[in-house]
Order: structure tokens, then C-alpha cells, then sequence
């Protein structure tokens, strides 16, 4: 008995060090955007050189006043929900391991509140950040669906999971 208590303690570490990484893996989107995809914009430019000078506080707290000037971010786009939604079936289906899908699904809460939270605060902005990538006009009713859809994978793989 002993041994199976130590046992579940132990995958629950496991899926919440996973979790833990995965909600923080979503915050590296930022720093491609300021690297790869946009490095010559204002913000880009202040962003590296504080990491230059290796104020690596000032760079981040830069980042998150003014992550609404970040409007393509590359993890935070309805095709990378999408391919999450594949990668997150794979991981809790199939892998067995409870750190991997700590991570997916760590992953996807930290989406899933991001995409919620704009929606409230300003559902055409969130349409312009979420869809970029598409080549079509999409709805605020469709944006909706896409959100209700994403959550409720989000609870029946959290639901497998456990």
C-alpha cells in the first residue's frame, strides 16, 4: 500500500511539473516573434537590446505590458490550436505518460485562458490574433464555436487524463 501511495504521488509530481512547463512553453512564442518573425519593430528592437545588456527582468516585464502590440504570435493562432488539439489526443491516448500529457494540456489551458480572456475583453481583436493565418474572413459566431469546440476537447482529454 505503502509503495502505491509513494507511486501516485510520485505521476501526480510528474503531471503538474508537466503542466507547469507546458502553461510556460506558450510564452516562447513571444520571444520568436521578437527574434524571427518581426525583429525590426520598435518593440522587438527595445526587447533585444535589454536582453543585450542582460536585463532579462526589464526585457520580460517590457514583453508583458505590452503583449497587445504582439498581434501574430505563432502559438497563440488558430492552426496551432488545432495541431495542439492532434499533438494532445496523441499525448494523453498514447503515451502513458503522465509528464507529457502534463505538458499538452498545460499547454492548452494556457491557450484556452489567453483566447478566453481576449474574447471578453475585445472579440475583434482576438479574431485578428487568433485567425491571422487564415485566409478568409471568419465571424464572431464562428469564433465563438472555435472556442467552445477547443474547451471541450480541452475537458474530455483533462477527463481522460486523470
Amino acid at each position: 500500500v505503502t509503495l502505491l501511495k509513494w507511486q501516485w504521488q510520485m505521476d501526480l509530481l510528474w503531471l503538474w511539473v508537466g503542466g507547469a512547463l507546458g502553461f510556460m512553453v506558450v510564452q516562447l512564442d513571444r520571444l520568436v516573434y521578437v527574434y524571427y518573425l518581426f525583429p525590426h519593430e520598435q518593440l522587438s528592437q527595445q526587447v533585444q537590446y535589454l536582453v543585450a545588456k542582460r536585463q532579462l527582468q526589464q526585457a520580460m516585464v517590457l514583453i508583458h505590458q505590452r503583449r497587445g502590440e504582439q498581434q501574430k504570435l505563432v502559438f497563440r493562432s488558430a492552426i496551432l490550436a488545432l495541431a495542439w488539439v492532434a499533438i494532445a489526443v496523441f499525448a494523453v491516448t498514447s503515451t502513458g505518460s503522465l509528464f507529457a500529457g502534463g505538458v499538452v494540456m498545460g499547454l492548452g489551458l494556457h491557450l484556452l485562458y489567453d483566447f478566453w480572456r481576449d474574447q471578453r475583453a475585445n472579440p475583434q481583436l482576438l479574431n485578428q490574433k487568433l485567425f491571422w493565418q487564415v485566409k478568409r474572413a471568419v465571424g464572431l459566431e464562428e469564433q465563438k464555436w472555435f472556442l467552445y469546440g477547443l474547451t471541450a476537447v480541452f475537458i474530455a482529454l483533462t477527463v481522460m487524463l486523470i
